[in-house]
């Protein structure tokens, strides 16, 4: 029950979040105006750098909208990959309730914001160059009837990504309650010289159990600043879940993936050396 109970509260949390996107694309697609597109076009680089800010935001909803921002062509590959980079997921209340202290939380932030800049225009620049779903195939792939009702076709898109997210989150959850923390926790410890790398892995578990853990560990000593930069890094939340399930290229998806959690084990292992 406890299981159930905390996946309800996790997914709950994300709808507003996922509503207020899909309205906002609904309204975008029925927007005829070239102003609206000519807008999004030419301030496209903005996107790496507010989604470095609001994604240090205590809430994975960002990092859920994101994806299907990202996926309808909103915002490049490199915002997205920013986003993931930055969002803080659990990790800021637990400190902060913690009274770990600004001491402590504060190089947290501006690392994962420093990194989410670099490498996010480092991937628009370089490595992302794929063509986006345009909206209307979007909401055919969604089958979302757009022509009936914005508010309509929002509160579809929202309620079938969240059925999709609970049961995954519902599934991951069970997973590690069988695993149990405390064997997670042992594990680390008895691997300190592979803490950056372990942490890194953890993080990319696509629930706040990651950031929970990760961010109790590194109140308690047990694993460095350099392995809660990189495991925290890796964390996006349920933001990659939902990408896999909006975005039908499954290459692009694991590149995505792949490019964030390169970037956060680099990061982790050169404050490590540093």
């Amino acid at each position: 029950m406890d299981v159930i109970v905390d996946t309800l509260q996790d997914t709950a949390r994300i709808i507003p979040f996922l509503f207020l996107t899909y309205l906002f694309l609904e309204w975008l697609e029925h927007q005829t105006s070239s102003k609206m597109k000519h807008y999004l076009e030419h301030h496209s680089k903005l996107g790496v750098l507010l989604g470095s800010i609001f994604g240090i935001v205590p809430e994975c909803g960002f990092s859920s909208a994101a994806s299907s921002l990202y996926t309808t062509g909103v915002i490049s590959a490199g915002a997205l990959i920013a986003v993931y980079l930055s969002t803080s997921d659990e990790m800021l209340p637990i400190l902060i309730s913690a009274n770990a202290g600004w001491n402590k939380i504060y190089p947290i932030l501006v690392v994962k914001v420093i990194v989410a800049l670099i490498a996010g225009y480092i991937a628009d620049l370089l490595f992302f160059k794929k063509e986006p779903v345009n909206i209307e195939t979007f909401c055919e792939q969604e089958h979302c009837h757009c022509e009936n009702s914005i508010l309509k076709s929002a509160i579809r898109h929202t309620s079938t990504i969240t059925a999709w997210i609970f049961g995954i989150t519902l599934a991951l959850n069970f997973v590690i309650d069988l695993i149990g923390i405390d064997q997670l926790s042992l594990f680390i410890t008895n691997h300190p010289t592979q803490s950056v790398f372990t942490s890194s892995l953890i993080g990319m578990i696509p629930s706040c159990a990651s950031s929970i853990l990760l961010s109790t560990l590194y109140l308690e000593n047990v694993i460095p600043f350099s392995a809660v930069c990189g495991g925290l890094l890796a964390n996006a939340g349920v933001g990659m879940m939902v990408l896999f399930r909006v975005n039908p290229s499954m290459k692009d998806n694991l590149k995505i993936v792949a490019y964030t959690w390169v970037i956060s084990l680099l990061t982790g292992l050169i404050l490590q050396i540093i």
